[in-house]
């Protein structure tokens, strides 16, 4: 049996279907390798190399073509290719089809065997370029241990209280620095773009002075049109490594959050894969900050991972922790919690959001274990001690 395909015959024999079913099957595998494989080779100081010194060459291209637009390519490709790929999906059922009626089962195969094998070039080529782009930089040096943010022993309950106090002065002070609305709530004080630099700017303060490695590209975070739908998957940020863009979700510019995911994101951005290394970075930049907005933010993530932590080690040593939430000067930092609860709530429940919240929790989850992430999403968490040991080792002993 021969089949005309332009203008070549292709013969259809045992040996000739054999031989691309295998070139298919290897094909395929070779996506998991190209996964998988990059990762496991480069590691230790080959990563940090890497990581400091290459990726800053490759990523430069795809952060200087994103940058060039002020909207999100990200969300362009994920919205017009979900419609495109429905679309050619039609298209090749009825191209199936019609090559089974017309032709023969043999000449359908061939279409399909055609189709997966450019779809199978084009996830080798994928995986080659996430693994560039992101991969590679989860097997860096963590932050924790380049800053020596950790101690062979525990530290007393003394040194944790004072971290969290510490904590809280910073906080009230920058947020008795910013505006209210009338209803007593902060909010950003400069316009996105204007956040993008200052959060890049704080990034690479903190990048210089305490010599991380990271990128010195600069990188354009984009506001996300559609942040109202994306947010019920309980995402407020994303950075896209094949595009080397920071996504980020603005259906509200909520203070307490948006400083640090912007400076998360942008550390994604700029050469570290590690979710916990990211928000270390990030809560060090904002509290180092020249935006008291930026502050706020970042005390105010230093205090609420730390609050639970200093409250059960007192009533392990039976201390008396002092009750801040009665201080006159939290009353402000309240009104801003019970904003941004009052914005969630307003999120409509049921089983479709549900469902999705569900689903990218466990699509994230397994894509971050995927990546040697050991603890998937809770990697978010930086360890509280890792707070404690910043304050102790680069602020209270350079008072």
């Amino acid at each position: 049996m021969r089949y005309q395909l332009k203008n070549e015959t292709v013969k259809f024999t045992k040996g000739r279907i054999v031989g691309r079913c295998v070139l298919l099957a290897v094909l395929i595998l070779l996506i998991p390798v190209a996964y998988y494989l990059p990762s496991i080779l480069v590691k230790g100081e080959a990563a940090d190399y890497y990581s400091e010194k290459i990726f800053p060459i490759i990523s430069m291209l795809p952060i200087a073509i994103s940058g060039m637009f002020m909207t999100s390519l990200t969300e362009m490709f994920v919205v017009v290719g979900s419609v495109s790929l429905f679309v050619l999906f039609i298209m090749f059922l009825i191209r199936c089809v019609s090559l089974c009626h017309n032709k023969s089962l043999h000449h359908m195969f061939h279409f399909i065997y055609l189709v997966l094998r450019v779809l199978a070039i084009i996830g080798i080529i994928g995986a080659l370029i996430f693994e560039a782009m992101l991969g590679l930089n989860y097997r860096r040096t963590s932050v924790r241990k380049q800053m020596h943010l950790y101690s062979e022993e525990v530290r007393p309950y003394a040194d944790y209280e004072e971290t969290l106090r510490w904590a809280y002065a910073g906080m009230v002070e920058a947020r008795d620095a910013l505006g209210e609305d009338y209803n007593g709530v902060a909010h950003m004080s400069t316009s996105f773009e204007a956040m993008v630099y200052d959060a890049n700017v704080a990034v690479g303060t903190v990048d210089h002075y305490y010599e991380l490695g990271l990128s010195q590209n600069y990188i354009r975070a984009k506001a996300v049109w559609l942040s109202k739908y994306w947010r019920y998957t309980d995402i407020v940020g994303m950075y896209d490594p094949f595009l080397g863009e920071a996504n980020i979700s603005t259906d509200y510019l909520d203070i307490l959050h948006l400083p640090l995911t912007l400076c998360h994101e942008i550390c994604h951005a700029r050469g570290y894969g590690s979710e916990t290394d990211c928000n270390t970075i990030a809560a060090i930049s904002c509290i180092n900050s020249s935006r008291a907005d930026f502050r706020y933010a970042g005390y105010y993530y230093i205090f609420t991972r730390l609050w639970k932590t200093v409250k059960d080690y007192a009533a392990y040593e039976g201390e008396e922790m002092v009750n801040y939430a009665a201080f006159d000067s939290f009353r402000p930092v309240m009104r801003d919690i019970a904003a941004y609860s009052y914005y969630l709530d307003s999120f409509e429940d049921g089983p479709i959001a549900e469902f999705i919240s569900y689903f990218s929790e466990d699509a994230n989850n397994a894509f971050l274990e995927s990546n040697g992430q050991q603890g998937g999403t809770q990697t978010y968490e930086v360890p509280q001690d890792v707070y404690v040991e910043y304050y102790c080792r680069y602020v209270r002993n350079h008072d």
